[in-house]
């Protein structure tokens, strides 16, 4: 059996994952943890009478990605995806660091697998009975 050139990345490589893709795995994760969320689209709009891009005048500033709620107890989930060099702006920060003090829960997510560790750590996962 041949060894793989030193270079190459196997597929579960989770640093080659897309925002959307991070987004999409966070998301069917957090549904199998008992949450509702959604992405939540924080793009601009088009404005066709001045043919550009504005910021949404209905939006918040700073909004996560993904938002929701946990089914048990209405408990606010935040998290902000981020892949590749994309950084946390001062915005997003500040939502997240308001969100943690209203007693919600407030997340950074580079990637899946430490998304789901952070996730464990913190006590979230679901305990199913047997």
């Amino acid at each position: 059996m041949p060894i793989a050139a030193e270079h190459q990345q196997t597929p579960l490589d989770f640093g080659t994952m897309t925002a959307g893709e991070i987004t999409g795995a966070i998301l069917k994760y957090l549904i199998t943890q008992g949450y509702t969320v959604w992405s939540q689209n924080t793009t601009y709009i088009y404005d066709p009478d001045a043919q550009c891009w504005r910021v949404n005048p209905q939006g918040i500033r700073g909004v996560p990605d993904i938002i929701g709620f946990r089914n048990r107890d209405g408990l606010f989930i935040g998290v902000e995806v981020k892949a590749g060099r994309d950084q946390l702006r001062l915005h997003q920060k500040q939502f997240l660091d308001e969100l943690k003090g209203a007693g919600g829960l407030a997340f950074v997510a580079h990637d899946l697998a430490r998304f789901q560790r952070s996730f464990v750590l913190r006590g979230l996962v679901l305990l199913k009975e047997f």
